[in-house]
Order: C-alpha cells, then structure tokens, then sequence
C-alpha cells in the first residue's frame, strides 16, 4: 500500500487582525454607551452613579479605539 503524501500542515494565527479590530470598536462602542448612560444620570441629579460610569466609558472608548488602531498594524502570517 502507498502512503499518501501527507498534506502541508497550515497553523492559523490566534487571532486575526479583522477580530481584533473588531473588538476593539465593540469595546469603543461598549464604552460610548457607558458615556451616554453616565450622561444621562448625571442630568437626572444621579452624580454618584454617573461618576462610576463616566470613567469606565472613556477608559473603554480608549483602549477599544487603541486596540482597533493596532489591529491594521498586526501582519498576517498565513495567507
């Protein structure tokens, strides 16, 4: 019997630029959503509840816009 020619193995990359683009615009738009809810507390007298979500929400549209700008940087290795 003959062996069959063993197939060329191809490892996928753990993650590919486009996933993490696009978790870092879930993460920004997560944390947009955070700024308008924070937003909106703080303009019912809420300042308390307002200053938890004000922060998370521009750290969150920071690092998701710094994670989606470093995604266009990642090569891909397999084509």
């Amino acid at each position: 019997m003959d062996n069959p020619e063993p197939s060329p193995t191809r490892r996928r990359a753990s993650a590919s630029p486009e996933g993490i683009i696009g978790i870092g615009i879930t993460l920004a738009a997560v944390g947009i959503l955070f700024l308008l809810l924070g937003w909106a507390q703080w303009m019912r007298v809420e300042h308390q509840v307002a200053i938890v979500f004000l922060p998370l929400g521009g750290l969150l549209v920071a690092v998701g816009g710094l994670i989606a700008t470093l995604g266009h940087s990642r090569k891909r290795r397999w084509e």
